[in-house]
Parts: C-alpha cells; structure tokens; sequence
C-alpha cells in the first residue's frame, strides 16, 4: 500500500472511534438493561411457580418511584428541570463563545437554539409545579 493511502486511512481513525465510542456505549447501556429486565421477570416467573408471594421491591421500577413510596406524578415534575437548566447554560455558553470567536457576526444566534429550548423546559416545569397533584 502507498504512503498516501496510508495517510488517508489514519486520518479518519480518530473521527471513527471518536464516533464509534457513544454508539458502543449505547448499544451497551440497552443491552445491559434488557439483560437486568429479563433477569426480573424470570426471578418473578420462579417466585409464582413456586407459589411464593412476590416481593413488591420486584414490581416497583427503581427509576418511577423511591423507596419510600413517592408518586411517579412529582418525579415527572421534576424531571425536566435538568434538562432546562443544562440547555439553558449550554445556549449562553454556545453564544457567549461564538460572540467571542467572531465580534460582529450572526453566529452567536446559533446559541438561541438551545438558551430556548432551555427556557420553554424551564416554563413547563414551572407550569407543572404549581399544579396540584393528581390524586
């Protein structure tokens, strides 16, 4: 093989991998939780042929409730405030940089995306916190 061809290979190495990394760790983190799931319900599925009572630990999502008992309604509530907050900085760091990068030119807009998507999760959850909860 040529020293040109060479070259042209190893330069897209890093983007390659930098790519590839995420997607593995995705695929991982999903094959990780359907193993986790399928390991319940076949410790679920002994405990009824065995004709034992299920553990309510078992039946509970670990992610919709705590232990002690709180509504999935309030977790939902609170669930879009980082989000809110992480878009919300992550536009003004975005425009803050652009602004900086080039004085005079359009590009600190660019950070309008996210400082909006931010605020209008940030709206939502106001909005949704001072709803009553649902019975």
């Amino acid at each position: 093989m040529p020293a040109d061809q060479t070259l042209s290979f190893a330069h897209l190495a890093i983007p390659l991998l930098g790519l590839l990394i995420p997607i593995v760790a995705i695929v991982a983190h999903y094959l990780a939780k359907a193993h986790a799931d399928r390991q319940r319900h076949e410790t679920l599925r002994e405990f009824a042929r065995a004709g034992q009572p299920v553990p309510p630990e078992l039946l509970v999502e670990a992610r919709g409730r705590s232990a002690g008992g709180e509504s999935s309604a309030s977790h939902n509530r609170n669930r879009v405030l980082l989000p809110a907050a992480v878009n919300f900085g992550l536009g003004l760091g975005i425009a803050g940089l652009f602004a900086v990068m080039s004085p005079g030119s359009w590009l600190w807009a660019i950070g309008l995306i996210p400082l909006g998507l931010g605020l209008g999760l940030l709206l939502l959850w106001l909005a949704t916190r001072q709803q009553p909860p649902a019975p």
